[in-house]
Formats: C-alpha cells, sequence, structure tokens
C-alpha cells in the first residue's frame, strides 16, 4: 500500500507567522487537505496534508521556512460509533505506537478521515489493510 507524505513546518509563535506560510501557500494555487498546528512557547509545528506536496515543500524551502516530510497513514472510516476504536485496536494488536493523530473531512458525509503518524508505517499499513480499513494514497488525498 503507498502511504501518504506530511509536510510539517516550524514557525515562530508570532503574530503572522502561519498566515504568511498559507499566504505563501494561497499564491502558488496549492490546496490543503488537511492540517493540524500544535504550539509551544516558543514555536508552533504546522502540519499539512496538501495537493501537491512537492510544490508545497519546495515553496515554504524557498521562503526560508524549515520544512520536514514524514510517511504517514491516512484512512477513510464509517461515521459510526466505535470505528476509530476498532482502528486503535487493530494498530495496539500488532505492536504499533500511535504517535498523533488528526481528523480531516473526506469525501463522503458518511464517513471520517484522519491523518495517523505511526513508528511503523509498514505494519501499520499491513495490519489495516488486513483489518479491511480504507487507506488513503497521496493520490487520493490530492484528488479530495
Amino acid at each position: 500500500m503507498a502511504n501518504a507524505r506530511q509536510i510539517s513546518v516550524f514557525v515562530d509563535n508570532k503574530p503572522n507567522q502561519l498566515a504568511g506560510a498559507m499566504r505563501l501557500i494561497k499564491e502558488k494555487g496549492i490546496n490543503v487537505r488537511a492540517l493540524s498546528l500544535a504550539d509551544t512557547k516558543d514555536f508552533g509545528i504546522l502540519r499539512l496534508i496538501a495537493n501537491d506536496t512537492d510544490k508545497t515543500v519546495d515553496t515554504l524551502r524557498e521562503a526560508g521556512y524549515p520544512v520536514t516530510v514524514t510517511e504517514i497513514v491516512a484512512i477513510s472510516i464509517p461515521d459510526t460509533p466505535g470505528q476509530l476504536s476498532r482502528v486503535l485496536d487493530v494498530l495496539g494488536g500488532e505492536g504499533v505506537n500511535l504517535e498523533y493523530l488528526y481528523a480531516f473531512l473526506g469525501k463522503s458525509d458518511r464517513s471520517v478521515s484522519f491523518v495517523i503518524r505511526v513508528d511503523d508505517v509498514e505494519n501499520a499499513s499491513a495490519a489495516l489493510n488486513k483489518a479491511g480499513i480504507i487507506q488513503l494514497t497521496e493520490n487520493d488525498l490530492s484528488e479530495m
């Protein structure tokens, strides 16, 4: 299963820093599919999924932003009680450590999608596949 890549951008925890990064992305015609922002006293970590990962990385790096790219697992599950718990049980049952996750809108109002950062993408992907959980590729995300 081909997984997806997530872009992490370090931004100073000051006014207009996030706005500046998002303005650059907008000016290049890049569409953000999902994002999460975590902060500390001095900086924030913007994690995002975009419709063009390489173009987004190049744009931000050219502007001087520290950027990293990590492989993640993206899934789509039914929007019904207990589905996320099922996913977490599958991962935990295979010894996969969950580092963080965040939700985003999927293609259907009957499903919910998640970005999941794990310590072992290959094992996580195999476990989710075996359990019949829909995984989204980078191409799937770019077309949403």
